[in-house]
């Protein structure tokens, strides 16, 4: 069993529905900060700066939340399921 490298212990088996479960809901929570904090104040932030640095900020955070909207779709459709039966497979 491999070790844990945060506790340095071996980790704890999940059963692979559990491990889905819980990734899927750490990125939707990742995603919501993004989509419904931080893109909401950019956008405020450039009525009053429209300047290269803060376009670039939103430019980046509505990547990250494409990015997680392209992962959640995977991790629905299954195609990510080997991902989690086994560290053996990655």
């Amino acid at each position: 069993m491999p070790a844990d490298p945060l506790w340095r212990q071996p980790a704890a088996p999940v059963p692979p529905a559990d491990a889905v479960a819980v990734v899927h809901a750490f990125l939707h929570r990742c995603r919501a900060w993004g989509a419904e904090r931080e893109i909401p104040a950019l956008l405020e932030a450039l009525q009053l700066d429209a300047g290269p640095e803060p376009a670039a900020r939103l430019h980046q955070w509505a990547t990250w939340v494409a990015f997680l909207d392209h992962a959640l779709a995977e991790l629905e459709s299954g195609a990510l399921d080997r991902w989690f039966e086994s560290t053996d497979t990655l």
